[in-house]
């Protein structure tokens, strides 16, 4: 090793350059945002969180909650990528108030697609009973899976729209926005009627009988189809070549459930795991197969 290698080592600037005063207001500014997010979702839903977490215990809101933090994180992720790409081509404080405003702006706008997600996840994913009801009254796990999957592929979508260059006008960019996180509404619906024609038990049923698998088993994969649908997104324009790339990922995705049924757990069938013997560990290793082969996917693909 030689002495450049140790300088390199145990050199300071690099680790100096960790205290950034611009990324400290920016995680302030980050938190504000989790929080602003807590306060729409209790007036957006019928029910408190504090109440259904520390007086209840309700697990099923735990469940759906963390996935609606998680997706507020991810399209963050997703806005300060953005500033962060911005900021390195100019200085000076206008530019940091308006970053910060934008920052907000947009985490904002997320925060409402998410409450819309959810009401599309009410209406459309899971039509045939009311999800209020199943995760206040029956605190059911399985449909707070979904609701928590839906967030998260979602937030994906949004995070990939609000990325990259910018069109330079506020209405054009919120429009195209608005069409790519109508587009993934639409694509988790077609995905949920696909999944239901492999699958050999009812869905809306097993997660309305408080099967917590076959909750998990879909929700995970709603977010792996919204992690697809961003990869295509942040490198392309084309919604023509945005509807292949879902006919072929629906595709891989049948076959790696598939795989996961014959191969991964042989001698047992999958659906039978999920249906009858309620077991959410082969759903989560249904789901987190699914994620393994979009993270591949979006390496190849995009």
């Amino acid at each position: 090793m030689n002495t450049d290698s140790l300088k390199a080592f145990f050199g300071t600037e690099e680790a100096l350059s960790l205290i950034d005063s611009q990324a400290i207001i920016f995680l302030v500014l980050a938190i504000a945002i989790l929080w602003i997010g807590k306060v729409v979702n209790d007036l957006c839903t019928p029910y408190k969180l504090s109440t259904e977490l520390t007086t209840k215990d309700n697990k099923a809101i735990a469940v759906s909650f963390s996935g609606y933090i998680l997706a507020i994180g991810i399209i963050l992720w997703g806005v300060l990528r953005q500033d962060i790409a911005v900021s390195d081509t100019g200085s000076g404080q206008n530019l940091l108030l308006r970053d910060i405003g934008g920052t907000l702006i947009w985490a904002l706008f997320g925060i409402g697609l998410l409450q819309i997600a959810r009401i599309a996840n009410d209406k459309f994913l899971l039509s045939q009973f009311k999800n209020v009801k199943e995760l206040v009254e029956d605190q059911n796990i399985g449909t707070g899976a979904v609701q928590a999957g839906a967030y998260i592929g979602s937030a994906f979508t949004i995070q990939a729209a609000t990325y990259g260059e910018t069109s330079g006008s506020l209405l054009a960019d919120v429009f195209s926005t608005l069409l790519y996180f109508a587009i993934g509404q639409v694509a988790f619906i077609l995905f949920a009627i696909v999944y239901q024609k492999i699958s050999s038990y009812d869905l809306h049923k097993e997660i309305e009988k408080d099967n917590a698998a076959a909750g998990v088993g879909f929700g995970i994969t709603l977010a792996a189809v919204g992690m697809l649908l961003s990869s295509y997104i942040v490198n392309n324009d084309s919604i023509l070549g945005l509807a292949l790339w879902f006919v072929i990922c629906v595709f891989l995705l049948t076959v790696c459930r598939y795989v996961v049924d014959k191969f991964i757990l042989p001698g047992a069938s999958l659906d039978e795991e999920i249906s009858k013997d309620r077991n959410w560990g082969a759903a989560l290793i249904e789901g987190t197969a699914a994620i393994g082969l979009t993270l591949i996917l979006t390496t190849l693909f995009n």
